[in-house]
């Protein structure tokens, strides 16, 4: 008897945590989906490619949940219905993203600068955007899309928030203007060309914003971010344009 009612307590139990983790969440706060079709290869795997894999991948399954397989991806888990086509204000992987649901933050926040970014509300309303339209899935594997990157849309906003204070304009220190093309392929006074398009071993400029220049005063405060360093690598490897 008493064994019943053991089992009959951790069964009530159970239910009460799992009825907690569904718990409605605020829907009122989740960005609007983008209105335009979206590319799944293209913009959604991508995304959770950079976002995800690396804790929710084919190497490691946190909470025992995989996105980079579209049975992974779809697996319910006790938080609701991971994906629900047609309905993503109904799929617990926005509620997630958009942190709505308590302790669950997806991917989860981190201490360092650069690393375990939180979704933008754009990228939300893309990922948002393709499950209202069927969240589809091809079949078979996904081809590698190599997004292009180029310095006007994604290295100078980079080098002017990071570098502007000290390398813009005339005044730039070490005649070093990391804010245009041109004087960036220039280089400064002391280094002279520090960038070699399609080859990161001739680029020092890596060195640099990877605080492992000696030479420099200060060689980490020139560090940027892990992710940063990544974007600009690619810059180069695709021929610095």
């Amino acid at each position: 008897m008493k064994l019943v009612l053991s089992i009959l307590v951790a069964a009530v139990g159970f239910s009460a945590l799992a009825a907690d983790k569904a718990k409605p969440v605020d829907v009122s706060k989740i960005p609007l989906p983008v209105p335009r079709k979206v590319d799944f290869e293209k913009e959604v795997y991508p995304m959770l490619k950079e976002s995800c894999f690396s804790c929710h991948g084919p190497e490691k399954q946190k909470g025992k949940y995989r996105c980079d397989t579209k049975e992974g991806a779809f697996k319910d888990t006790d938080y609701g219905p991971t994906i629900v086509p047609g309905k993503s204000e109904q799929s617990s992987l926005i509620h997630m993203v958009c942190n709505l649901i308590d302790e669950m933050m997806m991917p989860p926040p981190s201490d360092k600068k650069g690393q375990s970014e939180p979704l933008t509300k754009e990228q939300i309303g893309i990922l948002r955007a393709w499950i209202d339209q069927g969240a589809v899935w091809p079949v078979g594997p996904i081809q590698e899309f190599v997004k292009p990157v180029t310095f006007a849309a994604d290295i100078q906003p980079v080098f002017a928030t990071a570098c502007g204070a000290c390398h813009t304009g005339a005044e730039a220190k070490g005649g070093f203007d990391a804010t245009q093309l041109g004087a960036v392929f220039k280089g400064g006074n002391a280094y002279g060309k520090v960038v070699t398009p399609g080859d990161l071993k001739k680029s020092s400029l890596i060195t640099i914003i990877s605080g492992l220049d000696e030479d420099l005063p200060q060689p980490e405060k020139h560090k940027l971010t892990a992710k940063e360093i990544a974007l600009v690598k690619k810059w180069i490897e695709q021929g610095a344009k």
